[in-house]
């Protein structure tokens, strides 16, 4: 299938953050993703795109694009983030993620009110939305959406906030390899189409035209394209590295010497401990036990 925009791909760092530095296109992703009667957004957190990640440059750089922070008008908070490529343990992490801002509000509520049993009552919800690259439900479904219920009649755990009963967590998944032509899903549908660069079926909201429209290098400012030229080049020359290194790893052959490659190259920040211990069939706190040994 074409490529709506050949050469820029909307899940790219800088793209992506063109895109989420936008809050009405934000606002409605939001409000299409969570299903919130959201009016109006604030960009709390990753709409900085003139921001390269450190150098140099390695392969794990790109294994997450963006990490966005939004808040909503009535206070709750929704993380946004771009999986690139296929990471161990995922969702722990962006439930990780989730957790810890949960307990950055609470101490901002604390240092403002003062630690008191009635710090808890000004807790908003905070939610996320995962755009991966790879799959992680074993299903056909493009889309899902999960919040905490009771087991037995499905009651939704809700928190009160600002006079307002919200779901006490949501997390939602938006799986690109899943996409079909066919689906009727007529919200989640075009996102997947935009962040999957494939034609659009249907004619898009205008959210999503303004989207697309920052796919259009040609409006981009000049310091725009140079910061998007530089970072493909290092990410080139990063996936190289490791390309380099995984066949130097397999001429060595034997099993001692490719554990020791793949230690040497975690070291070296060229590979991810997930991804080594992967390629080694081994549990990545059992890699990174022998990496702490390696380096004694």
């Amino acid at each position: 299938m074409a490529l709506r925009h050949p050469g820029i791909s909307p899940t790219n760092d800088l793209v992506a953050k063109k895109i989420f530095s936008n809050p009405e296109i934000t606002c409605q992703f939001i409000r299409d993703m969570l299903d919130l009667p959201a009016k109006n957004v604030t960009i709390l957190e990753g709409s900085n795109i003139h921001v390269l990640p450190s150098i140099p440059y390695s392969a794990q750089d790109f294994y997450t694009s963006i990490d966005v922070l939004a808040e909503l008008d009535n206070g709750t908070q929704v993380i946004i983030e771009i999986q690139v490529h296929h990471q161990n343990f995922f969702i722990n992490r962006l439930w990780a993620y989730l957790c810890s801002q949960v307990n950055q509000n609470l101490e901002k509520i604390r240092q403002r009110e003062g630690d008191t049993h009635q710090s808890y009552k000004h807790i908003a919800p905070v939610y996320a939305i995962a755009i991966v690259d790879s799959n992680y439900f074993q299903d056909d479904l493009a889309f899902h959406s999960f919040s905490m219920r009771e087991d037995t009649r499905g009651e939704v755990l809700t928190i009160t906030n600002n006079g307002q009963e919200n779901h006490l967590v949501k997390m939602a998944f938006l799986e690109l390899k899943k996409y079909r032509e066919t689906s009727k899903d007529k919200v989640r549908k075009p996102w997947l189409e935009f962040f999957g660069n494939k034609p659009f079926t249907q004619q898009p909201e205008r959210a999503i035209s303004q989207a697309d429209q920052l796919l259009d290098y040609k409006s981009w400012s000049e310091e725009d394209r140079k910061m998007f030229s530089e970072q493909r080049r290092r990410e080139e020359q990063a996936l190289l590295a490791q390309d380099y290194a995984l066949e130097q790893a397999e001429e060595k052959g034997l099993e001692h010497g490719k554990l020791f490659t793949f230690l040497d190259l975690v070291r070296q920040h060229v590979l991810t401990s997930e991804f080594a211990s992967e390629q080694l069939g081994m549990t990545v706190f059992e890699f990174e036990e022998l990496l702490k040994e390696h380096h004694k």
